[in-house]
């Protein structure tokens, strides 16, 4: 092996088998499941409320995997407990109990009802993209070593090692810097640079902005404040050229050592999220939920324990790098 290939090797295992505890890849475990919680329900409650004892409809356009398995038509009572499954197992796997199962449960409850969700609407949604890998890279994880229940039923199972608890946390970070950075790379695909001179941005205000139509005035009925700023070109501009540095430079929060940093990078991604939301009804609010594994929790928690409690600072065991 050559001299750079060497150090390249050296520093890729220092990057992706370093830097976090068991404690906290079961505390992300935890926030990750507490946070999928309301963004199960905000995906899905259209679902919720079909009637259960409705009779079954095709769908407009089956997904790919509807289609690879025969499933064409929905049956409203079977959505329904689906439902409740992905609740149940959500907040299993966040307690810890049967850790891995819940996960399983979880990834395939979610492609059952995002299947029939998007069969509905005959579009496909990417809102659950970065939420479903992170929970397959979870999936063979130890998660369910620290902070669970499992871990109460197997007292005596082996610490995992340092880098058993790093990676998982590290290709989070890797997966979502990469789908931002790759969010602009589509744009480009699709419009090219025309897509940052604010035309777009303008053109995608008025249309959301118009959604649900006039009133007898000609105002938009349900987002004035949309129609209102596409009628600034120059704010249409700055918008466009926000969404290419936050989008485009996502990638460097990895070279961000500061956590106060990272945050406050993630604050503003997470408002840009927002602002969309209002905006351009773009369901990507609950996004941020993700952005934990940026953070070393279990620190955090181990600081809000003692303020609570007035307890002594614990002493985490650190996991062996051999």
């Amino acid at each position: 092996m050559s001299g750079a290939a060497r150090r390249f090797s050296e520093v890729w295992d220092r990057f992706f088998y370093t830097g976090f505890s068991a404690e906290s890849l079961g505390l992300l475990r935890i926030c990750f499941g507490v946070g999928l919680l309301p963004f199960h329900i905000v995906q899905f409650e259209s679902l919720v409320r079909l009637d259960s004892d409705g009779t079954s409809f095709y769908f407009i356009d089956p997904m790919w995997h509807f289609e690879l398995l025969g499933i064409d038509f929905n049956q409203p009572l079977l959505t329904m407990l689906v439902c409740c499954v992905l609740m149940v197992a959500t907040l299993t796997m966040a307690l810890g109990l049967r850790t891995r199962t819940s996960i399983a449960v979880v990834i395939v409850s979610i492609f059952y009802l995002k299947g029939v969700r998007d069969s509905f609407s005959a579009d496909v949604h990417h809102r659950y993209l970065v939420p479903i890998n992170a929970l397959f890279l979870l999936l063979p994880s130890k998660c369910g070593w620290a902070y669970s229940l499992d871990s109460r039923r197997r007292p005596g199972a082996p610490r995992p090692l340092e880098w058993e608890a790093s990676w998982p946390i590290k290709a989070m970070q890797l997966y979502c810097a990469s789908f931002y950075f790759w969010s602009i790379i589509a744009k480009l695909r699709v419009t090219g640079w025309a897509w940052f001179n604010g035309e777009r941005v303008q053109d995608v205000l008025l249309r959301r902005s118009l959604l649900w139509g006039v009133d007898e005035a000609g105002n938009p009925v349900a987002n004035q404040l949309a129609y209102d700023m596409a009628q600034s070109p120059a704010l249409c501009f700055l918008l466009s050229q926000i969404t290419f540095i936050l989008e485009a430079g996502f990638p460097f929060i990895l070279l961000i050592g500061s956590p106060r940093w990272r945050l406050l990078f993630l604050a503003g991604v997470a408002f840009f999220h927002l602002v969309n939301g209002v905006l351009l009804y773009v369901g990507f609010v609950l996004m941020p939920i993700v952005f934990l594994s940026f953070f070393d929790l279990e620190p955090v928690y181990q600081r809000l324990r003692r303020r609570w409690h007035g307890s002594p600072p614990a002493e985490t065991p650190q996991a062996s790098t051999s």
